[in-house]
Formats: structure tokens, C-alpha cells, sequence
């Protein structure tokens, strides 16, 4: 049974960076990029386009990451012999059967005038056999009762390849300097023709491998921690010591959600770092969703079926709708996706922001305690509004906490801490009054009235 689409959408890619949208721009994926290989950088891409609702499936896949940065395992891909496999294989026409006598024409042909394409078909499938030499020594030397899952099937379709009957006569050309024109038509006829399906699947591994050998080493190089995952059937999402990966010198937080308590609610200052701290929720969570370590130094999750944000809502000029009924529409269609599974991350940063204080009261109070009924979801939630924390605190499965912030001798920093409670200061004057403001307003009433 195929496993459900992973519930993403636009907005949360972009809310969180997930993808580049300008060369240069800090993105998640960008994290992983050292991929060696051009099908590799492929396979990150589809790998990032469809994260996994599986928990066994995604279990599977941070355990081959974790035995390949962990083990010594000597395998190593040439992104050079990949690539121009890759190229030798697109070769046209396609060999559809093997006459000796036209392959010792061709030999004759390139000794005489260096054709091109014998010599393209020749490097090709000098690199193929150097590679699947490769592959084979790399299922023979493991030891197959300790690899994980993911890893063993791996090596049997690897095995089962390269010992097929159609294979079976290649492995006496492994190592072989030099060719003779039949074999070279043999091998070019089982690798462009025959055997070309199972060929590309062999190749589809090595670009996981390729995937999975770069994200073990940029886990190490950025600080990342591999997610436990929950397979119990409980829902839980316990983060400590996370962190954004963006950040230079990041604080570690820790938050944690669980049935009875599945709505997290965020106050604090403009500039505290809600937004930072709720886009570093999204994006461990998102990175588990693909079997991939997270910026935490521990996690334990279950598996979700979909992730929602809503941090930086722009404005749809061209619509002509109001800021606010942007945010209405986008917290329409985030209940509308729940209606086909309540087994989400839902983040809500400064839910109403583009209305009035009375407005934005009432409506993030009516959202936040209806939301807070759907207990199989978990939710954070951020708010400017003090207010709607205090009327909330009956909701026993609302936890609350704030970023706090530190004054000294009346001047505002920030501790980017995540604190338990909720938090009465408002910062908005005294920005206003620090910028000095008002004071250049009156000098130019002054100026005026000279």
C-alpha cells in the first residue's frame, strides 16, 4: 500500500527556506548540497519534494544515514564516472543485438580514424564495470546481518544484478585493462539495451548513496542530531537543544508536545525571536519527515502526514483583499486541510496582525480555542496580544511560554530564551520613543513655526 502524499504547501516551503528562490539565498536544502554527483543532486531534490508519512519508512532511512557516517564502510563515488555514465547511456542508436563483425569494425574504425563514438562507448562502459566492480566489492566486504533495512535491500538488489544472467559474464571483465571488440559490443548491448532497466535502478542506489553519505557528513559539520522516531502509535514531539540552522550563534530551546498537551503558545517582545524559534520548530520537523538529522541536539517524533505555516503572509495587491482577509483565508484553508487529516504540525506566527486590536482579540481567541480541540494535531501559535494568553489559560492542554527578555538599566536585550508562562511586556513605545521620533517631529513643528 503506497503511502500518503505528505501534506506541504507553498507558503510553509517558503515560510521555512526549504528551497532556494534566488543563487545564494540561504536555503534548508542548501545544508546538504556537498552531493557529489548530478543524478545525486536529483535525487536530493525528489528526496526534499516528498518527505516521508511512513515512521517505519522514515526509521529505515535515518539508520542507512547514520551506519554510512558511523561505518568505514570504503565506498567512495566518482562524480566524474557517474556523470559520463549517465551520458554514455543517452547514446543513440541503441544496440538491439551483437554481430562480431561489425564490432571489429568499429575497433578497426577507431584505430585508424579515432571515431567518436566508439570511443564514448568504449570510456562508458570502462566506467560502468569500474563502478559496479565497486558496488560488488562494497555487498561483499559488509557484513549483511548488520546493516540496516534500508542498506540490505540495497545490497540484494545490487547482488541480484550483478548475478543475474545477463550480468553474470561481466564480472570477468572487472579489472581488465584492455577489451577485446566483442566483449565491448557485448557489454555495450547488455548496458544500452538489455539490461538498461536494471542498470539505471543500480544507479538510482548509488545516487541514494551519494544523498545519504553527504547529509551523515553535513550532520556532522552543522551540529545535527538523528531523530528518534516513534513508531508506538503515540503522539509526541519532544525537541532539546534545538536551534536554526541559520543562525551563527544560535541559543538552544526545548519544547515538547503530547496529547494532553498539543497547543504551544508563544508571547513575548517584537525582536525576542518568536518567528526565529517557530521557523527552527518547522524546520526539524520537516528534516525528520525525510529521514534526514535535525538542528537539535535530541528529538523524538512521530511520523506526521502534513506541516503548515504561516509566518511571512504576504500580501495579495492584486487581489484587492485586505491583509487581514488574507490571514482569514489562510486559516480557512489550513482548517480545510485538517478536514483529511488531523495528524499535523500547524504554525501560527502573530495569528491577525492586519486589523484592529479588538478584531484580532476576539478572532485569535475563537481560532486558537478551537484548534486547540483537535488533539490528534499539534499547534503553535505567537501572538503580540497578551491578552488572549490570559483568557486562554483555562485551556488545559494550552501550554505557555515566551522569549524572554532581559533590561539593563532600562534598556530592552534579548535572551532568546524559551521560558515557561506568559509574558506582560510590551517593547512597541519605547522603540518609538528610542528611535527619537517625536523629538524630530517637533523640531520641524519648531522649524515651521520660526
Amino acid at each position: 500500500m503506497a503511502q500518503s502524499a505528505f501534506e506541504i504547501d507553498l507558503q510553509t516551503r517558503n515560510d521555512l527556506a526549504i528551497f532556494p528562490k534566488y543563487v545564494n539565498e540561504h536555503s534548508v536544502m542548501a545544508l546538504f548540497s556537498k552531493v557529489g554527483t548530478i543524478g545525486g543532486r536529483e535525487k536530493l531534490d525528489e528526496i526534499f519534494k516528498t518527505p516521508l508519512t511512513d515512521a517505519a519508512e522514515i526509521e529505515q532511512r535515518v539508520d542507512a544515514i547514520k551506519y554510512l557516517r558511523d561505518a568505514d564502510t570504503g565506498f567512495k563515488i566518482d562524480k566524474r564516472d557517474c556523470d559520463y555514465i549517465e551520458f554514455y547511456l543517452k547514446q543513440l542508436p541503441k544496440p538491439v543485438s551483437i554481430s562480431k563483425m561489425k564490432a571489429i569494425e568499429k575497433k578497426a574504425m577507431f584505430f585508424f580514424t579515432g571515431d567518436n563514438d566508439f570511443c564514448v562507448i568504449s570510456r562508458g562502459i570502462e566506467n560502468t564495470l569500474q563502478l559496479l566492480n565497486i558496488l560488488y566489492d562494497f555487498c561483499s566486504t559488509a557484513n549483511f546481518d548488520t546493516l540496516p533495512k534500508l542498506l540490505q535491500s540495497f545490497n540484494l538488489t545490487i547482488r541480484n544484478t550483478i548475478e543475474h544472467a545477463d550480468f553474470i559474464f561481466i564480472r570477468a571483465l572487472f579489472g581488465k585493462e584492455k577489451l577485446s571488440a566483442v566483449e565491448i559490443a557485448k557489454a555495450d548491448y547488455l548496458f544500452r539495451y538489455l539490461g538498461y532497466g536494471r542498470l539505471k535502478v543500480l544507479l538510482d542506489i548509488v545516487y541514494q548513496l551519494d544523498v545519504f553519505i553527504s547529509v551523515g557528513a553535513s550532520a556532522k559539520s552543522n551540529g545535527f542530531s538523528f531523530p528518534v522516531v516513534n513508531k508506538t502509535g503515540e503522539k509526541v514531539l519532544k525537541l532539546q537543544g534545538l536551534f536554526h540552522p541559520f543562525i551563527k550563534e544560535p541559543v538552544p530551546n526545548d519544547v515538547a508536545f503530547h496529547y494532553d498537551k498539543n497547543v504551544c503558545f508563544v508571547t513575548g517582545a517584537n525582536m525576542a525571536g518568536k518567528s526565529t524559534f517557530l521557523k527552527a520548530v518547522g524546520v526539524a520537523v520537516f528534516l525528520s519527515q525525510l529521514g534526514f538529522p535535525v538542528p537539535a541536539a535530541y528529538m523524538e517524533t512521530s511520523a506526521f502526514d502534513g506541516l503548515i505555516t504561516t509566518i511571512n503572509l504576504a500580501d495579495n495587491i492584486q487581489s484587492g483583499n485586505s491583509h487581514f482577509y488574507t490571514e482569514v483565508s489562510r486559516v480557512k484553508h489550513v482548517a480545510e486541510k485538517m478536514t483529511g487529516s488531523q495528524n499535523m504540525l500547524v504554525i501560527f506566527d502573530e495569528l491577525f496582525r492586519g486589523t484592529n486590536v479588538k478584531d484580532a482579540f476576539d478572532a485569535s481567541l475563537a481560532i486558537t480555542s478551537a484548534f486547540s480541540k483537535l488533539r490528534q494535531s499539534f499547534f503553535i501559535i505567537s501572538t503580540h496580544i497578551v491578552e488572549v494568553a490570559n483568557e486562554l489559560s483555562a485551556i488545559e492542554n494550552i501550554s505557555f511560554r515566551f522569549m524572554e527578555t532581559v533590561f539593563d538599566n532600562g534598556v530592552p536585550g534579548y535572551s532568546y530564551l524559551l521560558k515557561d508562562g506568559i509574558t506582560e511586556e510590551r517593547l512597541g513605545m519605547w522603540i518609538v520613543k528610542n528611535e527619537g521620533i517625536l523629538e524630530i517631529i517637533e523640531e520641524i513643528i519648531r522649524g515651521e513655526n520660526w
